[in-house]
Order: structure tokens, then C-alpha cells, then sequence
């Protein structure tokens, strides 16, 4: 292949030995990089170790290393032909300067492994530098520009002058000294410090002073850089190169040390090395003639010779053309040399005449007898007169079968004996040869399993285990020529194991018991069977096979996809509904209504499996397969490409059960990159990925839903779906899954499912509005297919978490949401009208995962959220959140003799947070609106059964959405949100400085929950204050606080929060702090895990304030305190980081002072005064403050502190003379008034140290204000009357008595006796009159 082979675009850039231009390789459109070396000026010599290069390339397949394609030369230059990278590294660094640690570290991952490749390989690359990294679709990283690689021997030391760049170079590089491989680290080094930093560690514009700094300077770590991160970068960039950390302790090393799921993810896309060519069609990216291309419009239709449903499957739509070929054509019959053959098949081409051939067993024998021969005849017979008879003998079965000729349950049973045995005797023989003769009689198996019809016959198991038998060796041939074996035989499969699937529901409702119980046992022996013999291996197999058959082109093996597909979901389904029978799902919620939690096994720390163990091992078996192997992806994306009804089904659902089994695999079919942080926002779901298939199969069952209204006829009469809603359901299912799946691993943006393209968000979006929205009639529209719509919308919105009205996304979807009084009518159809709705749903349940309501309360939610205050009030006008309310308690009377199996509520835990959180969001729209529902005390019980410790455990061990921890964190922070509403809209309603928002207990609270942004109608606020202590009473008599502490127990510490938010609220509020204390909210084991530093700085915040306000509200809380032995938390917290922390840490051992004296021997014997007089020099201003109060409080009560406070009269006597607050002076003021209270010690001190001299100094500061009438207010506000007090009780000694009769400062004193204060003139009056009576 040459230069012709190609268009040449444009340059793009010069490498280290030439030039490189963008290219495009014709008639695959593919884009390549085209490298081109001119031989001009070059020895011979150099030709030749260019030429080496160039094999080095060659030989090189590595994820993280750019593929080399094509290589060829001319007499005037080499080219180079490798994959296209889009961006470099460099372009990086020149656009962002630096790069977060997380994906710094997600790029050293993949560097690493792509250098431990080369190195393996005795490769030394010798120019790493951020211009040769380039970044590949999906932000994979590849590594490239290999001009002066070169292979090395064992323990290679190469003698070479200075080459690449000195930036990036090691120390031995730039001495031109021996060097190895583990040159290649140093400059990984640099390359990973540089995109943290902004820069490389040794920078300057001087070549020789770059070199020195290089040899001789150590390396500076910025202070934000990770121990982990520090670590690694320091075994990197070691001068020795001996010392330099190396293989293989560098890939254990906890920087770059892969996790289990990128390893999982790795392997994936390392099985798909072989599959390059058809990466851009998988990707999206540029259009590709090649059949492999997920998108057939360029190239030949893989539909032509793929009629994937199979004609014998009722749900198969198959074409007139496919029922006539049931019939064998005439064209299709040789010459036989048998005459009774001829005659009997010239005879079965018409019904008649096959009804006659049906009767005759003399006939039927002779048919079968061709059969027969193959297994009793001796191996070196004729086979080619064999092969034509038999051959004729199937296609007389086959007319016989078509025609209903063959009626006999007996009959039909010994035709597929022999046809099991024939078959078997031929593919044993391994010879391709047969490969035609082998599909036809599979062909024949199936229609005698279609002929069947519903009557299992007691062979059926037996008939199972020599079709498993066979099928376990087409499945073991790799030859493409048997994909019509393989397709035929797989459809056998899946016949019989839907038969089972559907069987096992029919039995369930059967009259007979006795007959139930033996058909019962076959399909069991079956699925058994099937288990143990590793079928579904088998199955993902064929997949593998028929996927990778796809990549390179072909498309003969796509019917076995699709059936290996099918048969795969047939034996899933039959495993649930097993399993079902025996274990009826029950919602979280449900079971908790149902009084009958006895027969429940609740697990502590389990989180079970919602469709069984049998189930899930199988679903597990697909699931990693389906991961790690690009052809099995192909596999299933043309399973739905094809627009065949059955298979579409059975991949969807497919699909579905593996979400839920793994968090990759909604990354995967929404075209996600692994490598990069969950938290990173990229485009997802763009054309070839699956999510996009899912989309377009919704749109096809739009248009073969949508008729005419003359004609009847669907519009689109390419495609009859027999079923389309059904198939809207389930692709609506797990669009709904994916996004809620992608929520739960920390995806947070809609743009995953929806791409960055403006067009397409609204394409999708109405198209699943469509769903619910395309009939006026309320009661038809909420069908099954239609609550699944909503629920995919809903789910995909809940991505936008925090996303304001103004994100492209909520703006096109709230004129989706139907409208009010649309949603106000679902929500009672729901709760009251369950006749009007399909009765197969009357369970309330959409799927295993998914509840009946959970999409309308998904999207009332979304409307409440983003509506804005006029939303919400037209809502509760409506009437809503009393019917959210009754839509929770819906099963509460299922002990009155209601069967509990029939949900009536129909939420899934998903759909209960939504609930919830809709009520709360309703919370804001008027007083009425919350006496309705908060001033009831059976609607806070309804809520508060939430987070009971049994619906709680439900929820944890729920094995869907919604399930585990992360669904135990949600309802509670749900509810909580509700049951705190109260006391964030009081904090933050009008009048209340918004500054003051920071110091207030539950923080979290106040900034984001519904309470937070009360609507301000008239009154809202007072209404709430004047209920709220009937408000607190019912919060008691139900026990919520002792609730809200238990729930402390079921999260983990990352997810504590919003509880321990909503304690700090409660705990201002006496009664319920009494009831908080005394229920163990300050028990040593429970403090001690809340102060873990670990916690949420949050939380500490909180629990800080908590023991603030219990020690500020009653002594009698000192005990507990005490008993909660947190002074050693504390003594730390005054050292914190967060001067947050430290000031609440001050604040809180004032209070523990405020009262009495019981905490001051525990503050001596743990050192903490000496902690907090430091304090007083805190940088942070409220710290300052604190301190100040709480060694004032620390001398108050009696002068056992005193010496440990003496230390604390210099740093008071500064606050009073430097820039503070007023409250600071003040504080400060009453701290060295408080170290005279109890006695003498400290007088000498007080003065000697300055104290009194700030003091007067202070008063003369205040004296001109408070003279002025006028400025009245601003007395009130300043520190002066605090210092007169002050000064007042340090002239009861003599010292200090004296030091104010000789200080300048004493007129002014004097002169205040003339204020128009009375609190001052009065203070003043005292101190002239002590100092007089000297």
C-alpha cells in the first residue's frame, strides 16, 4: 500500500525527524496521521537505523501507544502511517496551565503502563515530553514520536550525546553520561510535575543554568501536592538513577496502583486491540464504508441477508415471503436416485397431499429411515448419496410440519429423537462440508418445537439435554461458513427455554396443582441443566464469535447474535420468574405497610439480590463478558440496529439487568471514557453508542404507533412493531436505569446520556414526552408504557442535580412535564382509581427495580424544583401534597384483610425520596400548606416511619436503585430536609441578617433545603413561629429526635451531614435537648465517631455548636458533657486547620465555663488554657473573640486558674489596644475584669503587664462618643461600658487603685460622669467615689 492509498489534508505539526500532515485513508474514510522522513541529507547508515525504527513501531500494540498503520517509502522519503490523536498534552498545559491531582493521576496511570510496556519490550523512548502525548478519543492518553527510540539488551547502558529536549531531560542525559530505561521515569516525572504545577521543577530560559539546576538543585513540592502523589513524584525524580523507584515497585505504588474497576475497565478495552478498525463507527467518529460500521447508511445493509426473526416465534412479524418458505422449493430438490423420495416430496408440497403423508407412518418411516442411516451405517459408506437423501427427507419433514400434518404428540416426539440423534451423528463428523445439511435439520428441530405448541411432553428434559450437548459443539466452531448452524441451532435454544420462561408464569395461575407441580419439575431439571452445563458461557461465546465476525465486516453471523441474545434473556427470565414464584417482590415501603415484617429476612449489612442468586450468577457471567469484550458489545448493538422486535426486546432487557449489576456498564453504553474522573462533564450518548440505539428505537415505536386516522395503518409501514408499547416500556426501563445508576457512581450531568448537542437533548427529550403526552385522556395515558416515560424523564433530569431553570437541559425539559392539573390527575389515579389502569400492573410495579408512580412524582418533583415560588403555589392549590401524603400511606390498612401482594403505592425507593422530597419542596408554598401537613401528627408519623429502623434495613438491602447505602443516605436526608423545615425557614426569614447564616448551628440546612427559600406570603414566617411549639410538641410525643439519632447509625461517616445538621437545630430548643441528652446523643462511643477527623468538616461544625449551645442553655448538661469525653477533641480543634473549627472550639469551652466551675480542674489537668490564651493571637478574628470569652469565663467563678491565666493579661491588654471588633474588646474587657474577681494574684500584673493602661486608653478612645447625645446607639454598641465595669472592680485593690489616681487618663473618668447614659455616668460615679476613699 502506497501514498495513493491516501488523501493527504493538511499539516499539522513537525515531529523530531519530519513533517506530519492529517490524512484520510480512501474508501474507509478513516483519519490518519501521515509522518514523512526526506532521505535527503541522510547516510546510508541513518536509512537503515530509520528503517529499525520503523519495525520498532511496527511491532508496538499498546493502548497508550499511538498504532502504527502502514509504513512505505519512496526514493526521496519514508511515511509513516498511524492513528490520528486529536490533541497533545502540551496544548494542555498551554490552554489550562495546570491540572487537578485526580487527573494528573488519571494520566500517570496510563503513562505508566505504556512506559512498562515499551521497557518490557527493551524499548527506551529518550524524549518524553508533554509535545509527544497526545490525547485519543474517550481522553485516552498515547504516548508517540519514537525518532529516537531505540531497542536495548538486558542491562542496556547507552554512551550518546545530548538528544530531545533538556526540560524534560535526567541529570545523566544532560552530563552526556550512561543512562537506561529508567531515563524515560525522570522525564515522567517532570512531565507529571509540570501539569500540577504550571511549570517544570528546573525552569529558566538559559540553557547551561537549566543544566546546572538539573544536576545540582533539589526539587521544591508545593504544599497542596498529596503525600501519595509527593511520594511517587520523589522516587521519580532521584539524581542517581540507581535510587530512581523502577519496575515492577512502580506500578505498585499507591499513585498509579489501578483500581479493581479500571482494572476491569482496561482489560475491556484491551480485548478490543484486535477491533481498531471499527473504533470510529463505535466512537461516533467519522463515517466508515465498512459493514462493521455501526451505522449501515454508507455501507451494504446488514439487513439483506439477515432475517433474524425467526418465522416460528409469535412475536416474530416474519414478511409473507419467510411463511412461504416454510414450504421446501422446488428449485431446492436434487436428483436423489430414491423415487419413493421424489414422489413423497413432490407429493408434501401441498397441504392435501401432506396431510395423506401425515397419516402413513409406512411413509413417515421411510422419511425418517435416510435419517437413521447416518448413526447405524459404517463410517466408510458413500456419504454424498447420504447427504442428497437426507437432505430430501428433511425438507419433506419441514413441508409436513408446515402444513399441521403431523398432529400426534407420540409421532412428534420420535421425530425429534431422531432428528436430535442425526443431528448430533453429523456434527461430530466436524467437517464444514455438512454445515447446510446441519442448519436444515436444526431448521426442522425448530419447527417441531413450534409444533409442540404449549404441551411439554415428558421428553422435553431429555430432548433439552441432547440439544445443550450439540449446541456445546457448534458453539466450539470458529469457522464463520457455520453461522447459519449457529444461528439455526441457537433459536432452538431459545425456543425451548422461552417455552420454560413462559411455561413457569402459565403453571403459576394454573387450576391443576398436580399438573403444575409436574411441569414444574421438567422446567426446573431444565434450568438446572442448563446451570451446571455453563450455557450461558456457551452463549457469550457465540456472542464473542458473532461480534467479532461483525468488526471484521461480515455479517453472516448476525442472526446468531440476535438468538444468542434471545436465548441468553429467555434463561434470565426463566431464573427471575423461578425465583418470584417462591419470593414475591415486595417494595421497601410496601413490606413496611404490610404488617407482616415476620416473614422478611432483613438483612443487617447485606444488600441482596432482587431476581435471585441463580439469576444474578448468570446476569454476573454477562455483565463481565459484555465489559471486557468489544465484539460482544458490537454483538448487541446490532441486535437492536436490526429493528427486529424480539431480539430489540430481549437485548433491552439484557441490557438492564447487567446496569444494575455494575457501574461500568452505563458508562459503556453511553460511550464514557474510564480513564477519566467520575466528575468530569463529557459528551455521552452520541451516535454508535447503544444509549443512542435505545433512543432511535424509541422514535421507531413512535411511528409504528402512530396510525391513520382514515387507513387505520401505521404510518410507518417499513417497520410493524406487533407490540410497540411494550417495547417503549422496557426502552424507557433502562434509560430510566442507566441514569439512575449513573447518579449513583457521582455522574451528575444529563449531558452523559444526552451529548453537548442542543438538537439532540431535544430530540430525546420530547421524544419520551411523546409517551406520556400523546393522549388527552388522563386515564389511557397512564398506562404502563406511559409511567415508564416519565420515569426515564425524571431519571435523567435527577442528573441535573443543583442545575438552575437556566441549564440548557431544564429548559427544554419543563415544558416537557405535563401540566399541573395532568399531574394532580395521575396522582389519583394512582392512589384511587387502580380499575382504570392495566390490571398486569396492578401490583404497582413497572419492573423488578421500578414503581408504577414513581415517574409522576419524578417529574412533579422536577416542577416543584425548578418552577420557582408560582409553581409551587399552583401545586399546593391543587391539592398535591395531600395527595402525596395519602400516596405514602396508601397500604397502611393492608392488615384489614387487604392482600399485601397488591401494591397499592407503587413507589420504588427512588420514587419515595421524590416523594418526600415534593412534599418538602410544597412546604414553601403558604401557611395553609404546612399546618395541612407538618401540624398533623399522623402525617409526621407517615414521614417518621421512613426512617424506622425496618424500612431503613429494607432499604439497605434492596438490590436496585435506590438500594444500599447510598439509598439509606437519601430518604433520610430527604426526610430530614422535611422535618427541619420549621426551624431553617424560621433562621432565615425576614429580619434575620444574612451574614449571620455562617455562625448558625445546621449550617447545611440553611443552605440547602426547601426551608431555606421560603416563600415570603404575609405572615408565613409568624404562622410557623406561632406553631411551632405545637410543632415541637409532636416531634416528641413521636420520639423524632431519638429517630433522627438512630439514623446516625445506618449512614456512613461521609453522609452525616444533614442529621447531625438538623440535631444542631433541635438542640437549641430545650425539651427536645433534654430529649436528645438523655437518649444518648452525648454518649462517649457516639461523639467519639462524630469528632473522628475523618467526618465531614461539616459535622464537626455541628457538633461543636451542639455542645456550644446544651453547655450555654444549663448546667445540668455539664455532666453529660463531661461524661462524652470530648476536652481531648476539643484541645485538638484549637490547634485545627479551619479557624471555623477553632472558634467554635473556643466558644464551646466558654460556655463549659459559664455556669460553675466544674470543668476548670479538667481544663488544668488537659493543658487547654495555655491552648486558648495562644488563641488570643489567633490570625482569624473570630477566634480571637472566642478566646477572649472563654478565658473570662475560665476566671469567673473562682481563681483556681488564675496562674495558668496569668499568661493572658498581655494578649488581653493588645485586643484592647489594636484593631478589633467591639465585641472582642468588650470580651477582652471582661476577661481581666474577671481575673480580679476572686482575688489579688493578679494584680500586680494586671498592671505591670499594661492591662489598666489599655483599659483607660480604651475609655479615653469612647469618651467623645459617649458625651454626645447624639450618638446614643452607638454607646450602647461600643466596649466603654464594659471597661468602666472593669476598672470599677479593679480599684477595690490597692495596686490597681493606684496606678488610675496617677494616670493622665483618670479626668476622663471623671468627665463621664456627665454622660447622658445613666449605665456609664453611674459606672464612672463608682470609680471616683473607690479611688476618694483612698
Amino acid at each position: 500500500m502506497g501514498i495513493e492509498n491516501y488523501h493527504v489534508i493538511e499539516l499539522v505539526g513537525e515531529g523530531s525527524f519530519g513533517k506530519v500532515y492529517k490524512g484520510r485513508r480512501k474508501f474507509t474514510g478513516q483519519t490518519v496521521a501521515m509522518k514523512f522522513i526526506m532521505k535527503h541529507g541522510k547516510s546510508e547508515k541513518d536509512i537503515q537505523n530509520l528503517r529499525q525504527e520503523i519495525e520498532i513501531l511496527r511491532k508496538l500494540k499498546h493502548e497508550n501507544i499511538i498504532e502504527m498503520l502502514d509504513s512505505f517509502e519512496s526514493e526521496q522519503e519514508f511515511c509513516v502511517v498511524t492513528e490520528f490523536a486529536q490533541g497533545e498534552l502540551f496544548e494542555i498545559l498551554e490552554d489550562d496551565k495546570c491540572l487537578p491531582e485526580e487527573q494528573v493521576q488519571a494520566i500517570a496511570k496510563q503513562l505508566v503502563r505504556a512506559l512498562h510496556y515499551l521497557h518490557s519490550n527493551r524499548i527506551i523512548h529518550r524524549d518524553m515530553k508533554p509535545q509527544n502525548i497526545l490525547i485519543g478519543a474517550g481522553s485516552v492518553v498515547k504516548l508517540c514520536d519514537f525518532g529516537f527510540a531505540r531497542a536495548m539488551s538486558t542491562n542496556t547502558v547507552v554512551l550518546r550525546s545530548i538528544k530531545g529536549t533538556p526540560l524534560y531531560m535526567a541529570p545523566e542525559l544532560v552530563r552526556e553520561q550512561p543512562y537506561n530505561h529508567t531515563a524515560d521515569l525522570w522525564s515522567l516525572g517532570v512531565i507529571l510535575y509540570e501539569l500540577f504545577v504550571g511549570q517544570p521543577p528546573f525552569y529558566t530560559n538559559s540553557v547551561y543554568a537549566l543544566i546546572r539546576h538539573i544536576v545540582k538543585d533539589p526539587v521544591k513540592y508545593p504544599d497542596n501536592m498529596s503525600q501519595n502523589f509527593k511520594s511517587f513524584l520523589r522516587g521519580l525524580l532521584n539524581k542517581v538513577p540507581q535510587n530512581r523507584l523502577t519496575w515492577p515497585t512502580l506500578l505498585e505504588h499507591p499513585f498509579v496502583q489501578e483500581t479493581s474497576d479500571e482494572v476491569d475497565a482496561r482489560e475491556m478495552r484491551a480485548a478490543t486491540a484486535a477491533a481498531r478498525g471499527c473504533d470510529a463507527a463505535w466512537r461516533g467518529e467519522g463515517k466508515s464504508n465498512s459493514p462493521a460500521t455501526f451505522e449501515s447508511n454508507n455501507g451494504p445493509s446488514l439487513k439483506s441477508d439477515a432475517h433474524l426473526n425467526s418465522p416460528n416465534s409469535a412475536t416474530c412479524n416474519p414478511s409473507p415471503r419467510e411463511e412461504l418458505s416454510r414450504f421446501a422449493s422446488p428449485n431446492d430438490a436434487k436428483q436423489s436416485g430414491c423415487q419413493t423420495l421424489d414422489r413423497l416430496e413432490n407429493t408434501s408440497r401441498t397441504v392435501k397431499g401432506a396431510q395423506i403423508i401425515g397419516q402413513d407412518n409406512e411413509a413417515l418411516a421411510h422419511v425418517l429411515l435416510q435419517l437413521k442411516r447416518w448413526s447405524t451405517g459404517s463410517q466408510n459408506s458413500c456419504r454424498d448419496q447420504d447427504v442428497i437423501s437426507s437432505s430430501q427427507s428433511l425438507r419433506i419433514l419441514l413441508n409436513l410440519l408446515a402444513a399441521g400434518a403431523i398432529n400426534s404428540s407420540g409421532l412428534l416426539d420420535e421425530i425429534m429423537r431422531e432428528l436430535l440423534v442425526f443431528t448430533a451423528t453429523v456434527v461430530s463428523l466436524k467437517s464444514s462440508e455438512f454445515n447446510d445439511l446441519i442448519a436444515k435439520s436444526f431448521s426442522v428441530i425448530k419447527m417441531v418445537l413450534d409444533n409442540c405448541g404449549s404441551g411439554i411432553a415428558s421428553s422435553y428434559f431429555r430432548h433439552w439435554v441432547a440439544l445443550s450437548e450439540i449446541f456445546s459443539q457448534v458453539v466450539g466452531c470458529n469457522e464463520e461458513a457455520c453461522g447459519r448452524v449457529l444461528y439455526e441451532s441457537s433459536a432452538c435454544i431459545t425456543i425451548m427455554l422461552s417455552r420454560v420462561a413462559q411455561g413457569l408464569k402459565a403453571t403459576h395461575l394454573t387450576s391443576s396443582p398436580e399438573a403444575g407441580s409436574a411441569l414444574n419439575e421438567t422446567f426446573k431439571k431444565i434450568l438446572d441443566h442448563a446451570k451446571t452445563t455453563g450455557l450461558v458461557d456457551l452463549l457469550c461465546h457465540c456472542l464473542v464469535n458473532s461480534g467479532s465476525s461483525l468488526i471484521s465486516g461480515s455479517s453472516n453471523m448476525l442472526r446468531a447474535a440476535c438468538e444468542a441474545c434471545r436465548a441468553t434473556w429467555s434463561l434470565i427470565d426463566a431464573l427471575e420468574t423461578l425465583f418470584l414464584r417462591e419470593s414475591p417482590l415486595l417494595f421497601p415501603l410496601n413490606a413496611l405497610r404490610s404488617h407482616s415484617l415476620v416473614r422478611l429476612d432483613i438483612r443487617d449489612h447485606e444488600r441482596g439480590s432482587l431476581i435471585g442468586t441463580e439469576s444474578a450468577k448468570i446476569v454476573d457471567v454477562v455483565t463481565r463478558t459484555f465489559v471486557r469484550s468489544k465484539a460482544v458489545q458490537v454483538a448487541i448493538y446490532y441486535c437492536l440496529h436490526q429493528r427486529l422486535e424480539a431480539a430489540m426486546s430481549a437485548g433491552i432487557q439484557l441490557l438492564s439487568r447487567c446496569c444494575v449489576h455494575s457501574g461500568l456498564v452505563p458508562g459503556v453504553l453511553c460511550g464514557l471514557p474510564s480513564s477519566l474522573p467520575v466528575t468530569t462533564v463529557v459528551s455521552g450518548g452520541g451516535d454508535g453508542t447503544l444509549v443512542s440505539e435505545i433512543f432511535s428505537i424509541l422514535s421507531l415505536c413512535t411511528s409504528s404507533s402512530n396510525k391513520d386516522p382514515q387507513t387505520g395503518e401505521t404510518n410507518n409501514l417499513r417497520c410493524k412493531l406487533s407490540n410497540p408499547y411494550t417495547l417503549v416500556l422496557h426502552s424507557c426501563l433502562i434509560l430510566a436505569t442507566v441514569a439512575q445508576c449513573l447518579k449513583s457512581t457521582g455522574r451528575n450531568s444529563a449531558l452523559f446520556m444526552l451529548t453537548t448537542s442542543p438538537k439532540k437533548q431535544q430530540s430525546r427529550l420530547s421524544g419520551l414526552a411523546h409517551h406520556f403526552s400523546s393522549s388527552d385522556d388522563g386515564i389511557n395515558s397512564f398506562q404502563p408504557h406511559s409511567a415508564s416515560a416519565m420515569l426515564a424523564l425524571a431519571s435523567i433530569l435527577s442528573l441535573e442535580a443543583g442545575s438552575s431553570i437556566e441549564s440548557p437541559v431544564s429548559e427544554n425539559a419543563l415544558p416537557l412535564i405535563p401540566r399541573t392539573a395532568t399531574l394532580c390527575d395521575y396522582l389519583k389515579y394512582s392512589s384511587s382509581n387502580e380499575t382504570e389502569v392495566d390490571p398486569s400492573y396492578l401490583n404497582g410495579v413497572l419492573s423488578y427495580w421500578h414503581g408504577l408512580r414513581d415517574g409522576c412524582v419524578g417529574l412533579l418533583e422536577a416542577r416543584l424544583k425548578w418552577g420557582g415560588p408560582l409553581a409551587v403555589q399552583q401545586l399546593c392549590a391543587s391539592g398535591i401534597p395531600l395527595l402525596l401524603v395519602e400516596l405514602l400511606a396508601n397500604n397502611s390498612n393492608a392488615s384489614q384483610g387487604i392482600d399485601i401482594s397488591k401494591d397499592r403505592i407503587g413507589l420504588s425507593p427512588i420514587g419515595v425520596v421524590w416523594t418526600v422530597s415534593s412534599i418538602c419542596h410544597c412546604l414553601s408554598g403558604g401557611a395553609l400548606t404546612f399546618r395541612q401537613i407538618l401540624v398533623r401528627s399522623e402525617h409526621i408519623k407517615l414521614i417518621c416511619d421512613l426512617i424506622s429502623d425496618v424500612h431503613l434495613k429494607l432499604v439497605n438491602c434492596w438490590g436496585g436503585p435506590g438500594g444500599g447505602k447510598d439509598g439509606v443516605r437519601d430518604i433520610i436526608n430527604a426526610v430530614v430536609d422535611i422535618l427541619a423545615f420549621p426551624f431553617v425557614a424560621i433562621q432565615n426569614g425576614p429580619g434575620l441578617p444574612s451574614a449571620t447564616a455562617s455562625v448558625n448551628s445546621g449550617f447545611l440546612l440553611n443552605m440547602g433545603s426547601p426551608g431555606g427559600k421560603v416563600c415570603m406570603e404575609e405572615n408565613m414566617v409568624k404562622v410557623i413561629e406561632e406553631d411551632l411549639t405545637k410543632y415541637i410538641k409532636i416531634l416528641l410525643e413521636l420520639g423524632v429526635p431519638i429517630l433522627i439519632l438512630l439514623c446516625l447509625e445506618h449512614v456512613e461517616l461521609k453522609d452525616l451531614g444533614r442529621p447531625v445538621a438538623f440535631l444542631a437545630k433541635m438542640i437549641t430548643h430545650r425539651p427536645l435537648a433534654v430529649q436528645l441528652v438523655s437518649k444518648g446523643l452525648l454518649d462517649s462511643k457516639t461523639m467519639k465517631r462524630l469528632l473522628d477527623s475523618s467526618c465531614p468538616r461539616e459535622v464537626t461544625l455541628d457538633i461543636l455548636m451542639i455542645v456550644s449551645d446544651l453547655a450555654r442553655m444549663d448546667k445540668g448538661f455539664y455532666e453529660y458533657i463531661n461524661r462524652a469525653s470530648v476536652l481531648e477533641f476539643l484541645k485538638d480543634f484549637l490547634t485545627h486547620e479551619d479557624p471555623n473549627v477553632r472558634a467554635k472550639a473556643c466558644s464551646a469551652l466558654g460556655n463549659m465555663c459559664r455556669h460553675n466551675s466544674y470543668f476548670y480542674s479538667s481544663l488544668a489537668r488537659n493543658r487547654i488554657i495555655g491552648l486558648l490564651i495562644d488563641r488570643c493571637d489567633d490570625p482569624d478574628k473570630r477566634t480571637r473573640k472566642f478566646a477572649c470569652f472563654a478565658i473570662g469565663n475560665a476566671a469567673y467563678h473562682n481563681d483556681t486558674l488564675y496562674e495558668e491565666l496569668r499568661r493572658s493579661i498581655p494578649q488581653l491588654a493588645n485586643l484592647l489596644l489594636s484593631a478589633e471588633e467591639d465585641k472582642t474588646k468588650a470580651n477582652a474587657a471582661g476577661a481581666l475584669s474577671n481575673l480580679v474577681r476572686n482575688s489579688n494574684k493578679l494584680c500586680e500584673d494586671i498592671v505591670s503587664k499594661g492591662a489598666m493602661q489599655a483599659l483607660l486608653k480604651l475609655v479615653a478612645d469612647c469618651s467623645v462618643v459617649a458625651l454626645n447625645p447624639s450618638r446614643k446607639d452607638a454607646v450602647n454598641e461600643s466596649p466603654l461600658k464594659i471597661a468602666l465595669f472593669s476598672l470599677a472592680k479593679m480599684c477595690s485593690h490597692p495596686p490597681c487603685k493606684q496606678f488610675l489616681c496617677s494616670s493622665e487618663l483618670f479626668p476622663v473618668i471623671g468627665r463621664l460622669r456627665q454622660s447622658p447614659e445613666s449605665t456609664i455616668s453611674q459606672y464612672a460615679s463608682v470609680i471616683i467615689s473607690k479611688v476618694s476613699d483612698a
